[in-house]
């Protein structure tokens, strides 16, 4: 075999040059990478600076307005002169910030009108000032709470904004060291061919430049990164103390980098249980594994409640040299959740009380109206046993209203699938509506297959509430219209009647507990507001879904599908 020729000095330049123009095109890809971060961090600090600076102004005006109100003296209304020359301008500059982004684009859109419905009532109420024995009915438009709602859902707004902001920062944060990985793994790959190409006591050092090089970039991003994010960004080494805490960690902890550096997290001040999971999470992170822990942290401002991840950081031999943690504020969250603990108990109980307190004496009452109603008593006897007897059932479905609501809010309504025939269970709605209003229109239309597995019971229940519904909401001249089309997998249940139509504001909401629409026609019927509520979560026990339509030319309808299995 005849042995390769080497490389002749043309070739060696050629390939010297093809492997020189690789390493400075990924090295001017590298610096776009950084710009564009750096460009993006700078970005989501203008949209909080301005989110920051447009809540000072309202919050100045609305300073202004309640200094006047008060004194009337008209020197407490320059801070609210000066955000009127000032709140449009700071919108518009966070709606500009903002346009890059949809989501965001719809918070500026929530945004603007809450703004200007907050500036009208402070000059609402600066205008009732000026007039004569205006202070009061000024006052009054105050204790509505209108504009601190309209304030507290505009810092909702704003503080979305910057959880966005963010959230932004850490995806940034991660994709700049996944594109710092990946670029010195090609820089790395190039500067080995330059190796092997111009010598290997040239190659080494020119990689360990690189690599330095590369390190220190990648360091000062991550540092740019963490030092403008509000989450509180640590990072420990293998001896378990602290060799890095970004401004919103000394922040937190009422310390300076002095005191922080180098300490143990036995050393930081912590709880006994705080300190035990930061110990063991951190033991499990240097094993190779994320963590994630909760814990409270008390400090100057008051308990606060935070979530912490450690993430393992590894060398190019795959040891694990360091753990960085990023922990952020949840105490909102976790008080939402105490909350919605407690309100979940308080229901519990009212299922007791409802179920073991009420329903006990209302059977006993029923029991014993209907065993005098079986006898021969006078008239007036006579009415007053119905009274008690009608009045009895009423508040007997109350209180299966009552129940079932509890059951929704807990969990879901438990239904009893058996094979029943949808047709029959409208027939039998409509006739006992029939005989309990004589004077109203009800027609029935049933088509196809009306078999399938369902709740009987739960059903008739649906098909009660909404008829009772339609008849409540309709002129008494109008008839209402049932239908049942069983011709495929999915039977639809149609209730239409005419009347108002409900208002578009209202719909979006109509299922909703204690949600009722105009004033019923029947001013008879009674209602608490659960039972479209009701309808609902029964209709969702069963895997179906309601909806409804409703125009002044068309009436209304309620369209409820339900699976047949």
């Amino acid at each position: 075999m005849r042995r390769k020729q080497p490389l002749q000095p043309a070739g060696l330049a050629l390939v010297a040059s093809l492997l020189l123009a690789l390493l400075l095109w990924a090295s001017n890809r590298s610096w776009r990478s950084l710009i564009e971060a750096d460009s993006w961090v700078k970005h989501t600090q203008d949209i909080q600076l301005a989110t920051e600076r447009l809540q000072s102004i309202l919050v100045d005006a609305e300073t202004g307005q309640r200094g006047f109100l008060v004194t009337g003296n008209e020197s407490y209304l320059t801070p609210y002169r000066h955000a009127l020359d000032r709140y449009r301008a700071a919108l518009s500059e966070v709606k500009q910030l903002a346009d890059y982004s949809p989501a965001q684009r719809q918070r500026v859109e929530r945004l603007q009108p809450l703004v200007r419905t907050k500036m009208e009532e402070l000059a609402r109420t600066i205008h009732l000032r000026r007039q004569a024995g205006g202070q009061e009915a000024a006052l009054a438009i105050v204790r509505t709470d209108l504009g601190r709602r309209t304030m507290d859902e505009v810092r909702g707004v704003l503080q979305e904004m910057n959880q966005e902001e963010r959230h932004l920062l850490t995806v940034l944060a991660a994709q700049a060291q996944h594109r710092g990985h990946q670029l010195r793994l090609f820089i790395f790959s190039i500067c080995v061919a330059l190796a092997l190409v111009g010598g290997s006591a040239w190659a080494g050092y020119r990689r360990q430049a690189l690599t330095e090089s590369a390190l220190r970039e990648s360091e000062e991003s991550f540092r740019r990164l963490t030092e403008n994010s509000p989450d509180l960004v640590t990072r420990f080494d293998p001896r378990r103390r602290l060799i890095y805490a970004n401004p919103a960690t000394c922040h937190t902890m009422d310390r300076g980098p002095d005191a922080l550096l180098g300490r143990t997290p036995h050393e930081l001040g912590l709880s006994p249980e705080a300190e035990t999971l930061c110990a063991a999470t951190l033991d499990r992170a240097f094993a190779g594994e994320d963590g994630t822990m909760v814990v409270p942290f008390r400090n100057s401002r008051g308990e606060r409640c935070f979530q912490t991840r450690f993430v393992p950081e590894r060398d190019a031999r795959g040891q694990v040299g360091s753990v960085l943690s990023i922990s952020w504020d949840v105490t909102r969250y976790t008080r939402q959740q105490e909350e919605e603990r407690q309100r979940a108990d308080f229901a519990q109980q009212i299922v007791g009380i409802v179920s073991h307190d009420l329903k006990t004496p209302l059977n006993a009452i029923l029991l014993s109206t209907a065993s005098l109603l079986r006898r021969e008593l006078d008239e007036k006897t006579t009415k007053a046993v119905v009274r008690i007897h009608s009045v009895a059932e009423r508040a007997t479905r109350m209180i299966r209203d009552l129940l079932d609501f509890t059951q929704a809010r807990l969990g879901r309504i438990p239904i009893d699938r058996r094979r029943v025939n949808l047709h029959e269970l409208a027939h039998h709605a409509v006739e006992e509506v029939r005989l309990a209003h004589p004077d109203r229109t009800v027609k029935l239309n049933l088509e196809g297959d009306g078999w399938g597995q369902w709740d009987g019971d739960r059903l008739a229940q649906v098909l009660s509430n909404l008829l009772c519904n339609a008849l409540a909401y309709s002129p008494p001249d109008t008839p209402v219209q049932v239908a049942v089309h069983g011709s495929s997998d999915e039977p639809v249940i149609t209730i239409h009647n005419l009347g108002e139509p409900i208002p578009p504001e209202l719909r979006s909401r109509l299922f909703e507990p204690m949600q009722r629409g105009s004033p019923p026609k029947d001013k008879g019927s009674r209602s608490i507001g659960l039972g479209l509520f009701i309808v609902k979560h029964i209709v969702m026990a069963h895997g179906g879904h309601i909806d409804v339509e409703s125009s002044k030319e068309e009436g209304t309808t309620f369209l409820v599908r339900m699976p047949r299995t």
